[in-house]
This record gives C-alpha cells, structure tokens and sequence, in this order.
C-alpha cells in the first residue's frame, strides 16, 4: 500500500533532504507528487525534512488554497490571540504555572483527576511516547489504512512490529477481526477515531465494549485528534472508559478545532501509573511555552469559538458534498474537518496537477483505489478546490 501524509510525517527518502530550497512548482510535481507516500507520524520522522517541505510549500507562489494538513482556517481565536499577546510580558519565566493551570482546565473538562493528564507539543508527541513505550515490548495492532499504519515493511529500525487489520467493505474498523488478534504478543492497540485518512467514525457503542474487553490484555490507545468533529464529542468520546478505571489512552490535540497547528498543544488522558510510564518517553509538558499554554487556557474556555469553527466547516463540508454530488463522484462520510473520496486517476498526476492550478491535497492508494484527501477550507477555498477539480480531471 502506498498512502498520502497524514498529520504527521513518517520519511525516511532523502527526497525532501533539500526541499527547502528547491524550486517550486517543480519541487511539488516531482518530490511533492512521489516522495509524500507515508504518513506524519512517527517517532523516527525526520522533522528537518518536514519543516522544509512545509516551509516551501506555503511559499509556492501560486498556492491559493492549503487543503492538504486539515487545519483550521478561522483561528486561533480572538480570545486566545488575546492571551498570547498578553503571554509574552511573562515569558522570560519558565512556563510552570500556566501549564499546570492548563492541566488542571484539562482534567475537570475531562472529569479525572490532574494525575490522569500528560500535557505535550502536540498529540504527536505523545503519539511517539507510546509508540516508544510499546514497540520493544510487542506488536501494535491497529487497522489498515489509519493514521499510523502506512508501512511497506512489518517493521523499522526500531524494531517496531505493526500487526494490520483490514477494514471493512465500508471503510469501518473491523472490530470483529482485530479482538482475536490481541494476545500476549500485543504490547499496543491503536484505534484512530474518528480514523484518518478515511474520515469514517466508529459507533460510540462498538468502541466502548472493545475498549472495555480487550485492555485487560493490552492498552487501549484512542486517537481522537479529530473528535471535536464528530455528531456527539463527549458521549463519543472514550474518556469515560478512564473513568471506569480501564487501561485505555485517549489522545487529543488542539491543532484542529482549536486552530493550534502552529502553537502545538496537544494532551493524554490515561490512568495515572500509565501517565507515570509515558512520561519516560516525552518531555511531560515541559515543551509547551508560556504563550502556547496561556492561549490554550484561552480557547478551552471559548465555546463561542468553537461553535463558530464548527458551523463554518460544516458549510463548507455542505458545499463540497453538493459539488462532488454535481459532478457524479461519491465520498466517505466523514465525520472530520476533511473529506475522502476516490479517484478516476492515479492519485500522483492528480495531486501534481492539483497544485499547478494552486491548491494543495493529499492523495492515498488502498484497496485496488486511488483516492483523494481534501482538508474543509473556507468557502472560497473550496470554491477554489471546486474550479481546479474541473479543469483536471476534464
């Protein structure tokens, strides 16, 4: 299988080693269009290739609509803007007491308590932790395709063996067929909900009785970067499973909602000895900066916001269905701020061509089908999407 990125970046091809000063749009057709083929996210990325691809990608002259890192085009909030600015007179300090004062804003939200929360740049950082604490000990059982499963190999130079399950005929995680695979051999069960790149969400229900019938065996990790989205957050969401005491990790950012992409905030809500044993592996919290926390503060508390974020996505998520609709192309129902839906061309062409008329995408191959990934932009943004999908795909 051969995928598109994802959140976070997973390369190990020198492809990308001079990205940033390479000339575009020549450095989007080629390195762009061939070497982009794993996700973000692990804890063996290359960042200074990330860095530079992102670097030349938003300096492409031509770009009019980024729809490619499902971020959030109407934030960060005024509000949390607002402390940030503030932030920067305290900022010689270290960042001690406004990270915990977020930790503790975490942790009632959540309903546990603070030795229940690990704060990181990001959930990516805390993504690695887990990765790292799990993969010396076993397999990571996960579907395929989600956010992390995007290999060739059965392993890296880690060592790090990842045991994949297909997905449904629907593009479901196929529950059935990953609980017989959890043995003793497991050290990590990886479930991206709702998953990316499909964007599909699994039944709240469903994911709550594996939760509950398989962490007795292996931990539970519940990746929700996307779960501010989905029909019902906090009754979809498996907080309540830690609640009950069960050996499940719930991750969650702020990139998305939130608009924090830039400002890397993320967090793990786990049982606390869990909490104790991630730490090892990541920097617990000490990586977020004063600014970065204070705005977080902010905009935890800024359900105005919120709200807003979600109704502006939700027209354009509207406007992009109507479109796909009128030019006879179906999609995954999605339950993200980014929709997945197939091709009738290789993926690689279409991406290229896609950025010559100045809007960037992510492409994904799976089941014998090429597929396209599109980040929910504003309205003009998609309108921009909409002009350019005529033009390359007539």
């Amino acid at each position: 299988m051969s995928n598109s990125l994802s959140r976070r970046q997973w390369l190990k091809s020198g492809l990308l080693a001079s990205a940033g000063t390479m000339a575009l749009p020549a450095f989007v057709n080629e390195a762009y269009a061939t070497a982009l083929t794993g996700p973000y996210g692990t804890v063996y990325a290359d960042r200074e290739r990330e860095l530079a691809f992102e670097a030349a990608l938003a300096a492409a002259p031509q770009l009019k609509a980024r729809l490619s890192a499902n971020e959030n085009p109407w934030g960060p909030s005024a509000k949390a803007k607002e402390a940030l600015i503030k932030s920067v007179d305290t900022s010689f300090l270290y960042a001690g007491p406004v990270v915990m004062e977020l930790r503790k804003m975490i942790a009632q939200q959540a309903g546990v308590s603070e030795e229940h929360i690990l704060l990181g740049a990001g959930s990516s950082e805390l993504l690695s932790a887990s990765v790292m604490m799990a993969a010396p000990k076993g397999k990571i059982l996960m579907a395929d395709p989600c956010y992390i499963s995007s290999r060739d190999d059965k392993s890296d130079s880690s060592g790090m063996q990842l045991d994949k399950v297909a997905l449904t005929k629907d593009y479901q995680y196929d529950l059935n067929a990953m609980a017989p695979r959890v043995s003793s051999q497991t050290s990590l069960v990886y479930i991206c909900n709702p998953n990316n790149p499909t964007g599909v969400m699994l039944p709240a229900e469903q994911l709550r009785s594996f939760c509950e019938s398989m962490s007795p065996k292996a931990p539970v990790l519940v990746d929700e970067a996307y779960i501010d989205y989905a029909p019902n957050p906090k009754t979809d969401s498996m907080v309540d499973c830690i609640r009950k005491g069960q050996n499940v990790i719930v991750l969650r950012t702020m990139s998305k909602l939130h608009a924090f992409a830039g400002l890397r905030v993320g967090y793990a809500i786990a049982q606390p000895a869990m909490i104790k044993e991630l730490r090892k592996y990541c920097s617990g919290g000490f990586s977020i900066s004063t600014p970065s926390a204070a705005a977080a503060l902010a905009s935890l508390a800024d359900t105005e916001f919120q709200n807003f974020a979600l109704q502006k996505t939700n027209e354009s998520k509207k406007f992009l269905y109507d479109f796909l609709k009128q030019a006879d192309y179906s999609w995954l129902p999605s339950s993200t701020n980014f929709v997945l839906f197939p091709l009738r061309m290789k993926s690689q062409p279409f991406m290229a061509k896609m950025m010559e008329e100045g809007v960037s995408v992510r492409r994904w191959e799976f089941d014998n089908q090429h597929w396209c990934r599109v980040s929910i932009g504003t309205l003009d943004q998609m309108k921009a999407f909409a002009g350019a999908f005529q033009k390359v795909v007539s």
